[in-house]
């Protein structure tokens, strides 16, 4: 696989900006004709997290998906828009998911199709660590290319989020709460995202990242937009990935997803070939990256009875913020290992988490649509990494 990054800074959201930027990292890879050709179907794999307007950072701004979608047009394909949310996968959720992010707008402009297929396929993947079968999007089953838009953002179960961990989006709706049950610690879960990777290949041919408003905090939906300025592009969603990192100024050592690349042989080191313009240039030193738990659940070596206690103080944990929690539920209705309740507080039905079952996947910090679940830390948490802080 080739590690080269194309690497080109935009300011803002500007259409016309937008699709120059694109054009240009594209065309440092060779021009869209290397991977796309007249009358293929073109899958544009976006982030569609959740119901979010643009502003708010938490899904691929339509600009760069319209920009991409615009080259692939004009060698005479024929392009989808595509994902599945965190949610349920059916024409009404997505559709909406569709208006409220732009995509419809862009799709309406520039003769796009949103994908309204809402099957999925069941799929073998003989070379897969953990997922050797699992449900795929038919849409992107049916594509002949795939591009995969994706949005630099930060994880509270992952650490971050970029190429690799955008294709999870290829499992279809409320799978993938299964999916979470399944891939309990963040170690098998990264192995999966792997095997979704492998399992498309070559079918993915280009991996473009939305940088110019990336997510830092509380990400990868309630976090705070933060500017960075640059659209970056790759035949490899590792190399994007450590790119995406080095942008942030994460750990790389410390991101699961590129720990589980190192792992798996996928990049020996973090030299990269940056073509276009510089990366130096771009870095954001005081971005607010999140460093995830590497380590496995702490319910694995310590009595039930004290499983609480541990959570508090030792360890990142969702925190529900019941004064102001609207008791619609979607937390609820989503955990994978069912820790979440509601129950009667002053008068109404909130939501409350048993962390003697929570797994800390964060997927109801995730998915909550008004914010009031954050990631709360442990003192013993707090003091460890504040000193990890000082001595860096």
């Amino acid at each position: 696989m080739d590690r080269k990054v194309a690497l080109i800074g935009c300011e803002d959201y500007n259409e016309e900006k937008v699709y120059q930027a694109v054009l240009r990292v594209v065309n440092e890879l060779g021009g869209i004709n290397k991977f796309v050709q007249s009358g293929q179907k073109v899958a544009i794999k976006a982030n569609l997290l959740m119901k979010a307007t643009p502003e708010k950072c938490a899904t691929t701004h339509p600009s760069v998906v319209s920009a991409i979608g615009r080259l692939c047009k004009e060698v005479g394909a024929e392009v989808t828009i595509v994902d599945s949310a965190g949610g349920p996968y059916n024409a009404m959720y997505m559709n909406s998911i569709y208006k409220s992010s732009g995509m419809q707008d862009i799709a309406e402009k520039n003769g796009f199709l949103l994908n309204q297929n809402f099957n999925y396929v069941s799929v073998e993947y003989e070379n897969g660590v953990v997922g050797k079968k699992f449900d795929i999007l038919q849409t992107l089953y049916d594509a002949d290319v795939i591009i995969n838009a994706c949005k630099l953002k930060t994880h509270a179960f992952a650490g971050f989020t970029n190429a690799v961990k955008n294709m999870f989006g290829a499992i279809p709706g409320l799978t993938k709460v299964e999916m979470h049950g399944k891939y309990r610690d963040i170690d098998t879960f990264c192995d999966f995202l792997y095997d979704i990777v492998g399992y498309f290949g070559d079918k993915i041919a280009l991996h473009i990242s939305d940088a110019i408003d990336a997510m830092e905090g509380e990400g990868p939906s309630n976090g705070t937009p933060r500017h960075i300025g640059v659209i970056t592009a790759s035949q490899d969603p590792v190399t994007l990935d450590i790119v995406g990192a080095k942008l942030i100024n994460a750990d790389i050592d410390k991101m699961p997803t590129l720990m589980k690349a190192k792992s798996r042989k996928l990049y020996e080191n973090a030299d990269c070939e940056i073509v276009g313009e510089s990366l130096d240039n771009y870095i954001v030193k005081d971005f607010d990256v999140i460093e995830p738990n590497i380590r496995k659940p702490y319910a694995n070596y310590v009595p039930q009875c004290m499983q609480n206690f541990v959570h508090k103080v030792m360890t990142q944990r969702p925190k529900i913020n019941q004064k102001h929690c609207r008791g619609c539920r979607k937390c609820f209705e989503h955990c994978p290992v069912k820790a979440i309740s509601m129950v009667d507080k002053n008068g109404k039905k909130v939501a409350s988490i048993d962390y003697n079952k929570c797994i800390k996947c964060f997927c109801c910090q995730e998915l909550c649509p008004f914010g009031v679940i954050k990631i709360k830390s442990g003192i013993i948490y707090r003091v460890v990494h504040a000193n990890k802080k000082k001595r860096s």
